[in-house]
């Protein structure tokens, strides 16, 4: 039985509206009086607090429906029809998007929130907000979508705004490269998500290119197709939520303003591929081969990841390769088919993410753009509500019990112990102590020990309420959100995950309470240790270090950006300048040659006729007319 509602398409189309309103405000100000900072704020949180407002009424229309029909679709028109490919711009909402949606459009508003703050002054205040807009909007598109290819349409749309906004501030030829950067690797992963959507279609496409007929279809898919189906979607999944080989691009995604990273690491772009593994994990999960390619590569990636973090300087690198790791987690537990594990520590980790991105803003803020850790210390007095609430964050980044952090990577651990992915276990607890490692760094660099650099603590404080008050809210988060799922070993009954079940093909072993004890002693111990080892080296004050042999291999992240750019981006640009020195001159250059010789001539030609004598003109008239008049008379006749 399908349930239609109009309201679907509200949800993006709200933040949309708001980006073209907002865009047109700023063109309009580049000519006239600037409007108020004010206006553009309130005009810019309005549609994604309108869009929080109605997924929050899509939830609980679906909590009151039975289990097994938990899904509400709308199709607005249809878009195209080519051959047996008929494509509806249609919105599906069932459990998972429903849950997507809540905290895609509650964290995207406490961004927005916090960006009025944070962005006061900037001379391009209204075209922010009119990108950031436009963000949110492609993201809804991209998880309300009812099929792959209207999820495409939010899925370039999620690249394009990452472009804008990295390279915001344009003047700096870095942040530029870096927004480049970003757009081209995210196209080497588009390039298998399309061509995965194509063999998909071939395979099974002509029942319906929508997710409720794929799903229904997916048994028609021969084992060898499967893999190669699931393959390539997962190198866009590789683009987008930054896996090995494509995980460059995120790092250097620092270099746009601070609240646009906790909007990429939180709520939208880099969450899109562990989504979409999800969203087609009806077929995922009858090609474990491709699971288990999806879970080595998520883990890898993240011990990768957090060995790089515990040697970067700069807050918002940190937290950026932190987002690898944590996703690598995300893809571990998809995986191995705990796909219900792996979108609930996407849940949790938007709330703890954007929590430590927007405190590292206010820290930034407060020091007047200074990024370096070593160059800060001592503002726990200075700056205490910052302070508190990054401490929530790091605790629940860390996986200290019982902040949110804690639940959700410890389901995904659990999860690859008991269906035999030891291998995936152990480096994924190793992780977790690398992580409570690197985010205590942090806190104690930044917040502990006496200030280095004088001037600017002289000058710290807390940042405005617009700024803290997101803090505080997401605070709360990450400390309670855990327990929105806890397993039956805490008392609890897994209520994300039942909540998930209709949408997704999870695998639950049933193993012996021992097997979960043995899990979330490691993974406790593992926080311990990683704690302590940073406290002892950091938690009383420490001199900056000086990077040499393996430390300083670790600190330029094994050199592999510069593996990239010798392997690949220099040899691209040898071919393409002999190619367009080849081109320039013999191709392009000779039509235009060849024109301006045609011209010339013609002209050359012409010029004999024009004397500049009355009397020539005049019997150029005569003998015009007397030859008009004798090819009238031979017409008559």
């Amino acid at each position: 039985m399908e349930h239609s509602v109009s309201y679907l398409g509200l949800i993006p189309l709200f933040p949309l509206i708001g980006a073209v309103v907002l865009g047109v405000m700023h063109i309009d100000t580049c000519t006239r009086r600037k409007l108020p900072e004010k206006l553009y704020g309130v005009l810019a949180c309005i549609g994604p607090v309108i869009s929080f407002i109605y997924a929050l009424v899509v939830f609980f229309q679906l909590k009151s429906m039975p289990a097994d029909s938990r899904f509400l679709i709308h199709d607005a028109f249809t878009w195209f029809s080519v051959g047996d490919l008929h494509i509806t711009m249609g919105f599906l909402a069932d459990p998972l998007s429903s849950l997507m949606l809540l905290f895609v459009t509650f964290i995207g508003s406490l961004i927005h929130i916090y960006s009025v703050g944070y962005m006061a002054g900037d001379e391009n205040f209204g075209k922010f907000f009119s990108y950031m807009n436009l963000f949110l909007g492609s993201m809804l598109i991209l998880v309300l979508g009812s099929g792959p290819v209207v999820m495409f349409v939010g899925w370039e749309g999620v690249g394009l705004c990452s472009y804008l906004l990295i390279s915001f501030y344009s003047k700096d030829t870095d942040n530029v490269l870096a927004g480049n950067k970003a757009f081209i690797v995210n196209r080497i992963g588009d390039l298998g998500f399309v061509l995965g959507m194509a063999f998909l279609f071939w395979a099974i496409g002509s029942g319906g290119f929508d997710y409720l007929s794929l799903r229904e279809n997916a048994h028609q898919l021969a084992p060898g197709i499967g893999l190669t189906i699931c393959l390539l979607l997962f190198v866009g999944a590789c683009g987008k939520s930054a896996q090995i080989p494509l995980f460059v691009w995120l790092p250097d995604a620092m270099a746009g303003p601070t609240p646009v990273s906790a909007l990429i690491h939180a709520a939208t772009m880099v969450t899109a591929g562990v989504y979409m593994v999800a969203r087609f994990s009806f077929i995922y999960a009858e090609v474990p081969l491709a699971g288990s390619i999806v879970a080595w590569t998520g883990i890898l990636t993240a011990l990768l990841a957090a060995i790089f973090a515990m040697f970067q300087r700069d807050i918002k690198k940190i937290l950026a390769y932190s987002t690898v790791s944590q996703l690598g987690y995300m893809f571990a537990g998809v995986g191995v088919a705990a796909y219900s594990a792996g979108i609930f520590h996407v849940f949790t980790h938007a709330f703890f993410k954007a929590l430590l991105f927007l405190g590292a803003g206010a820290v930034i803020y407060a020091l007047h753009h200074e990024q370096d850790i070593w160059k800060m210390g001592g503002l726990k007095e200075k700056m205490p509500k910052t302070y508190w609430t990054m401490l929530i964050g790091a605790l629940a980044l860390a996986g200290c019990p019982p902040f949110a952090g804690f639940f959700s990577k410890d389901e995904i651990l659990f999860s690859a112990l008991a269906t035999g992915h030891t291998g995936i276990w152990i480096i994924g607890v190793t992780v977790a102590g690398m992580t409570a490692y690197y985010s205590f760094r942090m806190i104690f660099l930044v917040f502990h020990g006496t200030p280095r650099n004088k001037e600017s603590f002289n000058h710290a404080e807390d940042a405005p309420g617009v700024m803290t008050i997101p803090l505080i809210i997401l605070a709360v988060g990450a400390l309670f959100a855990g327990f929105l799922n806890l397993p039956a070993l805490f008392g609890g009954n897994l209520n994300v995950s039942h909540w998930l079940a209709p949408s997704l093909a999870d695998h639950h072993p049933h193993v012996g309470i021992s097997v979960e004890l043995l899990a979330v002693a490691a993974s406790v111990i593992a926080f311990a240790i990683g704690i302590t080892v940073s406290y002892r080296k950091f938690g009383q004050g420490a001199d900056e270090p000086e990077y040499s042999g393996f430390t300083e291999f670790c600190y330029n992240k094994f050199y592999i950006d510069e593996l990239y750019h010798a392997v690949l981006v220099r040899p691209y640009k040898a071919v393409g300048s002999v190619i367009w020195k080849f081109f320039e001159p013999n191709v392009t250059d000779i039509h235009v040659k060849i024109a301006t010789w045609l011209y010339q001539k013609a002209g050359t030609a012409f010029k004999v006729f024009q004397v500049g004598y009355v009397r020539v003109y005049a019997i150029y008239m005569v003998i015009g007319l007397s030859i008009m008049s004798l090819l009238l008379s031979q017409s008559l006749n």
